[in-house]
């Protein structure tokens, strides 16, 4: 099977987080199984579910499908540093963009105590997702919570991450 060239994939955890990007583009689920895959001219979304394992799996996929010029992955993450803003926006992967750098771990389940913690943000799937494709990367995170047990509600998370689309968008 032939690779489709695109300019971008956008990698979600959360069907939650890929909605308002899936609105803000103008994407289009064109793939159902394994995994939803939305597209539209040179962009390709998809959401793989929690943790690294799926990551890998939808990732792999994906490019089998595509390839592409580079790789993004937005999400939520935990935030060990309680005088950051719930919904502030960070990079993980690059110090030099317009938007605030912040180092970020992976942890294979969730993190409820920032002593557990080497790092200012912590999620779930960026440690695969940087293991995937030999493309340029972005890992852009929305602080939603300061590592609490109660995970935040899908309304919450997709306002967070409707509200950070303009700041990361142009690197799409």
């Amino acid at each position: 099977m032939e690779q489709i060239n695109i300019t971008t994939l956008i990698h979600t955890a959360l069907i939650a987080e890929a909605k308002p990007i899936i609105g803000y583009f103008g994407l289009k689920c064109t793939r159902r199984r394994p995994f939803n895959i939305y597209q539209k001219e040179g962009i390709v979304l998809i959401a793989s579910g929690v943790g690294a394992q799926k990551t890998k799996e939808a990732l792999k996929y994906a490019l089998e499908l595509f390839r592409a010029q580079r790789l993004i992955n937005i999400g939520i993450a935990g935030c060990a540093d309680k005088d950051i803003k719930i919904g502030s926006l960070f990079c993980a992967t690059h110090k030099d963009l317009d938007i605030p750098y912040a180092s970020l771990c992976a942890c294979a389940a969730p993190v409820s105590s920032a002593k557990d913690i080497s790092s200012t943000l912590v999620d779930m799937e960026s440690g695969a997702f940087l293991q995937s494709g030999d493309v340029e990367k972005y890992i852009f995170k929305v602080v939603s919570d300061y590592l609490e047990d109660e995970t935040p509600s899908k309304a919450k998370v997709g306002a967070l991450i409707q509200k950070t689309i303009p700041m990361w968008s142009r690197y799409v």
